[in-house]
């Protein structure tokens, strides 16, 4: 059998546009592997409906006494807050 290493090392040996693809090949098989037979949905996926009318996705939730600005402000105070606190 031919290990991972043995691949690696004859893909190293291809020029690079033969190299381009083979990658492309490998994704297009690993893409074939996943996709589920038929309709056949994997367990813990869960397919939306298409949105036909976009008044559905409308929400009426912001607070009337904040404004976009006050939001934008809050999001950059948190990121330079992240950014302060990763090491």
């Amino acid at each position: 059998m031919t290990t991972v290493e043995e691949v690696r090392e004859a893909a190293r040996r291809l020029p690079p546009v033969e190299q381009f693809q083979l990658i492309q090949e490998l994704l297009r098989g690993l893409e074939r592997g996943y996709q589920p037979p038929g309709d056949a949905i994997p367990i813990g996926v869960r397919r939306a409906a298409p949105v036909s009318d976009l008044a559905e996705l409308a929400a009426d939730f912001w607070p009337e006494d904040e404004t976009t600005d006050d939001i934008n402000d809050f999001v950059a105070r948190q990121r330079a807050d992240d950014q302060l606190s990763d090491p």
